[in-house]
């Protein structure tokens, strides 16, 4: 199968979303494939990355139905939608009972953690005493809505300490006992927390704010950031994607069969991944180093560096056949792999 065809058979899986959407949809994933392409990927490579064309497209008709809950049509839904209410006191009480397997996260000005408990708890703090926290309930999916900002007007310095709590992000703990068929947090400015949580998809983003994870099981884990780091630890996925437009980009101690890490503007720093595993680092701004805890058997490494130096101590290693692809390339500064 070629990319051409991929594409075919993709446009045919997603019919049964609207013909502008299905339009859209294809003519990103074109322009993604032709852009990957430039960079260096084959079409082999990218073909194997992607897998079926029947999976791809469940990922763009799962975003749609998350992004769009009312045009799905529901016979028996599971929770009756009611708009947006307020996250009250009891509200934790109020959840005890209910069957919640989607858990969505929207926020507009706050430090957000998601964390793993025996009991669903939710701790909610504004100190400039604006933040607005509200929630809906719609076939499954509990969806949280923050609002407000620490915008904070101050004429002295003296004001200015009597204020300076106030300048503090609004604070939003989850505590989570099970396993979610999926988790996402959007998160316009501030930080993202999340440890040793279960989901079947992972989909995490911030526009301003580091993202730091640890913990994480699951089938797809999508990190991404416009301006803030990425660090993701002893964690285990089958597909991982981790990318951000400036920052750092750090994992440790995380298997997984597919790696796709890039940063435009940042180091890339690796240790302890899966060694026979197919993998793409780019950093086009920044050094990336790696460190193999063991030899690969199995995958073919890659090295390249338009500017910097390349340290590479598996250049001589001999693979006993390529199953697999592991490309660390760097535009603008040095590639060193180490064996440690």
């Amino acid at each position: 199968m070629s990319i051409n065809e991929f594409i075919i058979e993709l446009e045919k899986e997603l019919s049964v979303l609207p013909k502008d959407r299905q339009q859209e949809i294809v003519e990103n994933f074109k322009n993604q494939t032709q852009k990957a392409m430039a960079l260096g990927d084959t079409e082999e490579y990218l073909l194997k990355i992607l897998g079926e064309p029947s999976e791809v497209a469940k990922k763009y008709i799962a975003e749609e139905i998350i992004e769009k809950p009312e045009q799905k049509k529901e016979e028996k839904p599971l929770e009756k939608k009611k708009g947006r209410l307020p996250v009250t006191g009891h509200f934790a009480a109020e959840m005890k009972d209910k069957d919640i397997k989607q858990l969505t996260i929207l926020g507009e000005s706050a430090e957000i953690k998601v964390v793993t408990g025996k009991k669903f708890g939710i701790k909610f703090l504004s100190y400039t005493r604006k933040g607005k926290l509200e929630y809906e309930m719609d076939n499954g999916q509990l969806t949280f809505h923050h609002s407000g900002s620490n915008d904070v007007k101050f004429n002295t310095i003296i004001d200015f300490m009597k204020k300076r709590k106030q300048l503090k992000k609004d604070e939003l703990v989850i505590t989570w006992p099970e396993p979610l068929d999926m988790l996402s947090v959007n998160n316009k400015d501030g930080k993202v927390i999340v440890t040793d949580i279960e989901a079947e998809e992972f989909r995490i983003t911030t526009e301003e704010g580091a993202i730091e994870c640890a913990g994480l099981t699951g089938n797809y884990g999508e990190l991404r950031s416009a301006m803030g780091a990425l660090k993701l630890e002893s964690s285990d996925f089958m597909n991982l994607f981790m990318e951000t437009e400036m920052g750092k980009l750090t994992a440790a101690g995380v298997s997984s069969e597919r790696y796709h890490l890039v940063t435009e503007l940042g180091k890339i720093a690796l240790d302890n991944l899966t060694a026979d595993s197919d993998l793409k680092a780019l950093s086009k701004m920044g050094s990336v180093s790696v460190n193999y805890r063991e030899k690969p058997r199995f995958t073919k490494i890659v090295a390249r560096a338009n500017v910097g130096k390349v340290k590479n101590a598996l250049e001589k290693n001999t693979i006993e056949k390529q199953n697999y692809r592991a490309e660390y390339m760097s535009e603008m500064g040095s590639v060193k792999i180490t064996v440690n």
